[in-house]
């Protein structure tokens, strides 16, 4: 296993230890992906659980997958360049606490609403390169936009319709103020979650 993929399962192993003593009822999700891009998409499956009884504060941990990201900024850099880049595969992992605010009201729809809001890191996976053509006459290394490992910023923001006490729907938005060289990424998604395991009143 390389280096920069060792440390990061180290990292996931410990971020899960910290939190499992005080795990109640693992929350599971699933999200689908469009990206600020016109032929960009992806999806995430999740896992993540509530701090203790703090309802209101959690943690989540996510593996994402984004298909045909463009470097946003590369035609201005070489128009052939541009033309030869036809989108990167993102493989990537969400380390994220977020805040939950529950409305209350005599209304059971604004009842069944939840808003949420996560703040975290985002680590790359895999190597994103640009590789030269070999030529006798130009030698150059191949230049890198992302490298395995890159750890990056990320925030989201969601709103949840509950249907059962285990169950709901979510939709929101995800930012990457900065992917590494790929400068900003955002993105809408929605999704279904599902938690299951021990939880409060029984």
């Amino acid at each position: 296993m390389p280096k920069n993929l060792q440390y990061i399962a180290q990292l996931l192993c410990l971020f899960m230890f910290i939190f499992h003593g005080n795990s109640h009822a693992l929350e599971s999700s699933v999200q689908l992906h469009k990206v600020d891009q016109e032929t960009s998409f992806g999806y995430s499956l999740a896992i993540g659980d509530e701090f203790s009884q703090q309802k209101a504060f959690n943690w989540q941990v996510s593996y994402n997958r984004l298909e045909n990201v463009a470097i946003s900024d590369l035609d201005k850099i070489s128009v052939k360049w541009d033309e030869a880049n036809d989108g990167f595969t993102f493989h990537t992992i969400d380390l994220m606490l977020g805040y939950r605010y529950y409305p209350r009201s005599y209304d059971k729809f604004i009842n069944s609403l939840m808003f949420e809001v996560r703040v975290g890191a985002n680590v790359n996976l895999s190597d994103h390169k640009f590789v030269f053509p070999p030529k006798p006459s130009f030698a150059r290394d191949d230049l890198y936009f992302a490298k395995q490992g890159d750890i990056n910023p990320v925030f989201s923001i969601s709103l949840q319709k509950s249907f059962t006490k285990n169950s709901a729907m979510h939709i929101g938005f995800k930012h990457y103020p900065s992917f590494s060289d790929f400068g900003s990424i955002s993105t809408l998604f929605i999704g279904f979650n599902y938690r299951f395991g021990r939880q409060f009143g029984y």
